[in-house]
């Protein structure tokens, strides 16, 4: 089956908000993180099951290189991303966007 990605408008000001923070920590580091969630959203497109239930029908990935988890939903034949958040920070975030 193939799977449409949606990212929500709260996940991309999440991700947008991250990376801007670490660019100011080191120039490239805001690109790199960019990178490795895209890298993340991809491997979630090609195969959403692949991920745990965290609660419900939620599923949570973790980027590989940095402590976040992107969280998302599989709606029929949609993946509907709405949280990308720090699993340090703010853990528990995401579900008031449920």
């Amino acid at each position: 089956m193939s799977y449409r990605l949606l990212i929500r408008s709260q996940a991309k000001r999440d991700l947008q908000r991250a990376a801007k923070y670490y660019e100011k920590r080191l120039p490239g580091l805001g690109s790199r993180f960019v990178a490795e969630v895209e890298s993340v959203l991809n491997r979630i497109e090609q195969n959403p099951l692949l991920y745990q239930v965290v609660h419900r029908d939620v599923r949570r990935a973790i980027a590989s290189k940095f402590p976040y988890g992107i969280f998302y939903r599989i709606d029929r034949d949609n993946i509907v991303v709405f949280a990308i958040v720090h699993l340090h920070r703010d853990v528990d975030a995401w579900q008031d966007r449920l």
